[in-house]
């Protein structure tokens, strides 16, 4: 019977790695395709895919063939077997192998032979999988993995060169004063998670964050105090966020955004209020401010499974309730409502 296996030792260092690529949730990478494509040629295959299990989900970056969801859920599918194990996979026949007896996903697989290899880190971390499939059965001791795990080496090494490029990419993407995403990142970042909340249907959240009264602050202290509040203001953002794909931006001049994946309205009103009790308890001086200190507004909009519209209407939600919480006298988290 088919048991869920454990989470590997290094979990959380293979996630690190996988979220530092940045790479869920992105487009079409001929890189990627061209290696799914000689596998499925070379074994004569009727599908090939290259699949990133993140916590929650495996997620394909490149699929050759039919019968592939372009995503699944982690515990129902097979490659967690190879997270798990580290070792490459081999099965003759999905059917009748008693290692999958009870398999959730089998009855919705088109598939009978199943070979995968992982693709592993230089520190022996296993974050992807190459795998190829036919319709047919095969005896599993004739399948050559060697080409396969030949693949999976190349696909790995684009993967190392897609992470440096990401690492050049931050830094043409990261704010120079407060050195959160600046607002080129965090356009970036919302088109993906737009892209994952399509995929997955799990509410979006966004929060949209401003200093009150920040033009009195820079004028009657000046601007080398309005950057030092903002500085300061900064870390507090990052760490409000408990999500391991949560994003703090600087959005322009005094404002900040916090995008929220995978967070429910009721969780991101939580995330805001918890900025808003750290900025009290890290004390930045105001001349103006409620008590002498910085305070700020935060609108929150948040997107579910029925909810139709864009990243823009997202930010335009969030707005809207930033602009009524200013209206209702700051220093206060206000949830979007279409009334």
């Amino acid at each position: 019977m088919f048991v869920v296996p454990q989470r590997p030792s290094n979990e959380a260092e293979r996630l690190k790695f996988l979220f530092s690529c940045g790479i869920f949730d992105t487009e079409k990478d001929e890189r990627f395709d061209r290696i799914t494509r000689l596998s499925a040629q070379f074994y004569d295959a009727d599908a090939a895919f290259i699949g990133f299990v993140d916590d929650r989900y495996q997620w394909m970056k490149s699929v050759h063939g039919g019968g592939i969801a372009p995503w699944a859920d982690r515990d129902q599918t097979i490659c967690q077997i190879m997270i798990a194990s580290g070792e490459p996979l081999v099965i003759g026949d999905l059917q009748s192998d008693p290692r999958l007896e009870g398999h959730p996903a089998l009855p919705h697989l088109p598939f009978r032979f199943y070979a995968g290899v992982p693709l592993m880190t230089e520190d022996c971390i296993t974050v992807a999988s190459l795998c190829v499939l036919k319709h047919a059965p095969q005896p599993a001791e004739e399948f050559e993995l060697s080409p396969l795990q030949d693949l999976g080496a190349i696909a790995m090494d684009e993967l190392e060169l897609w992470r440096r490029n990401q690492d050049l990419r931050q830094l043409a993407e990261t704010d120079s004063l407060t050195g959160l995403a600046n607002r080129r990142a965090f356009d970036a970042a919302l088109e993906r998670t737009w892209r994952r909340f399509q995929r997955t249907q799990r509410p979006l959240s966004l929060l949209l964050v401003d200093l009150d009264r920040f033009k009195l602050l820079n004028d009657c202290w000046g601007h080398q105090a309005g950057d030092e509040a903002l500085r300061r203001c900064a870390p507090i953002l990052s760490e409000a966020g408990s999500g391991s794909e949560d994003l703090a931006a600087r959005y322009g001049g005094e404002e900040f955004a916090l995008i929220l994946p995978d967070t429910g309205g009721a969780q991101a009103l939580e995330t805001a209020e918890r900025v808003r009790s750290l900025l009290t308890s890290a004390r930045i001086p105001h001349p103006y401010g409620i008590d002498d200190l910085v305070t700020v507004s935060i609108g929150i909009a948040t997107l579910g499974p029925e909810s139709a519209g864009s990243p823009e209407t997202l930010i335009a939600q969030a707005d809207a309730a930033l602009y009524q919480a200013k209206q209702q006298g700051r220093d206060r988290s206000v949830v979007y409502t279409a009334a």
